[in-house]
C-alpha cells in the first residue's frame, strides 16, 4: 500500500501532466478522452489524500494505490523515480564542478 507521500507526489506529477497534454496528439486526434482520465486520476487521489482510503476499490488509482496489480498510474510512477534519480545526478554532477 502507497503512503499519503506518495499519493501526493503522483497527483502533483498527474496535474502537471495535465496542464502541459496539448489538444491533440501527435495523430491529430483530440485528447480529451486523455484529459478525463487524469482528471478523474487526480480527483481519486484528491479523495485518498483527504481520507486516507479508496472511494472506488475497481479503480485503477485504488490498484496502483493498493500494490494489487499492474496499472498505467505504474509508468506515471517510474517516470517520477527516473526524474528524481536524474536530478540527484545533476546535483552531484554540479556540486563536483564547484
Amino acid at each position: 500500500m502507497k503512503t499519503v507521500e506518495n499519493v501526493k507526489l503522483m497527483k502533483k506529477f498527474l496535474i502537471n501532466e495535465l496542464t502541459q497534454l496539448p489538444q491533440v496528439n501527435a495523430f491529430g486526434d483530440s485528447n480529451e478522452l486523455e484529459k478525463l482520465r487524469l482528471q478523474n486520476w487526480i480527483i481519486d487521489l484528491a479523495y485518498i489524500e483527504k481520507f486516507g482510503l479508496t472511494c472506488d476499490n475497481n479503480s485503477e488509482v485504488s490498484f496502483w494505490f493498493n500494490d494489487d496489480c499492474w496499472t498505467p498510474l505504474c509508468d506515471y510512477e517510474e517516470f517520477v523515480k527516473a526524474f528524481e534519480e536524474h536530478e540527484q545526478i545533476l546535483r552531484y554532477a554540479y556540486w563536483l564542478n564547484m
